[in-house]
């Protein structure tokens, strides 16, 4: 029997996504409980992968009950303490979902008349399949190139857990990101994609072990 890391393991290996980068239009920080986002997309400003970022999050599912500070608000401070100009920082701080986070970030941009061919994207890396699979659907007239915010799995724990977000809440994210590829691709919210059935394996034994919070 595989143990809840290794099963977790099983999942990650699944969701992570991280692309071969070139110089974009536009870096999009999704907000999170996961501060290293925000020290993502920085470090990636610094190194001339784009002249903007966007931080888009008010406060959503991880991040209502726990924090004060809108998301994108504590993206963009992070970033400027971080080196990035202040002028260089868009903020769209009143979405609670990643649809809304798509919805609200074009809207916000084609306002500005901020023109974007190419974005990089940036989420905590369980995220990189479903925001791919998300941003194909919602805003197909775009390219996008996703940049994870770290890169194995123990690496994003012991982050998180740094910062006061609980284990099971961890874990539980996980577990119902994997989840939303198959239901929110059915719901027309995201393209198709196809998990192994040892991914599968993995969920429900996850899902059995009681890391079922964010299951829709």
């Amino acid at each position: 029997m595989r143990s809840t890391i290794d099963n977790l393991q099983i999942l990650w290996d699944f969701l992570v996504k991280e692309d071969s980068l070139v110089q974009s239009d536009i870096i999009i920080g999704f907000g999170s409980n996961d501060i290293m986002v925000a020290h993502r997309a920085a470090s990636l400003y610094k190194l001339n992968y784009a002249p903007l970022i966007l931080f888009t999050g008010g406060l959503g599912k991880g991040t209502a009950d726990s924090w004060s500070e809108k998301e994108a608000d504590l993206f963009a401070k992070i970033a400027i303490d971080d080196g990035v100009p202040l002028e260089k920082i868009v903020i769209e701080n009143r979405s609670t979902n990643t649809g809304e986070n798509i919805r609200f970030s074009k809207e916000l941009l084609y306002n500005r008349g901020i023109t974007v061919n190419l974005a990089t994207i940036v989420h905590q890396p369980n995220m990189g399949r479903r925001i791919y699979a998300a941003l194909r659907k919602q805003w197909a007239d775009i390219n996008v190139q996703i940049a994870p915010s770290n890169c194995t799995l123990k690496e994003y724990i012991q982050n998180l857990k740094a910062t006061g977000v609980d284990e099971n809440e961890i874990f539980s994210d996980i577990v119902g990101d994997f989840q939303r590829i198959d239901v929110f691709a059915k719901q027309g919210y995201q393209i198709e994609q196809s998990a192994p059935e040892e991914a599968w394996q993995a969920f429900y034994s996850l899902c059995e072990d009681g890391y079922n919070k964010y299951i829709v």
